[in-house]
């Protein structure tokens, strides 16, 4: 799932749908797969986590309403 981090400095970062996280002890833990971690983030250098609506389920939804859209119109 697709976040956003904010570091206690106010630097913030976009993270897209393939990067995996958990956080363990405060610990920021970021890698490419569950469990095979390759970036720690010590808890006194990110402040939040924000959760971004995956990226293709709102590309679907525009598609979907698009299409809903086209069908009333062929309704009428």
């Amino acid at each position: 799932m697709a976040f956003k981090l904010t570091y206690t400095d106010g630097q913030e970062s976009d993270y897209d749908d393939g990067t995996k996280w958990d956080v363990d002890g405060g610990v920021l833990k970021l890698g490419r797969q569950d469990g095979d971690w390759t970036v720690f983030v010590s808890p006194g250098h990110w402040a939040t986590i924000e959760l971004v609506k995956d990226t293709e389920q709102k590309k679907d939804d525009k598609d979907d309403k698009a299409k809903d859209d086209k069908d009333t119109k062929d309704d009428e």
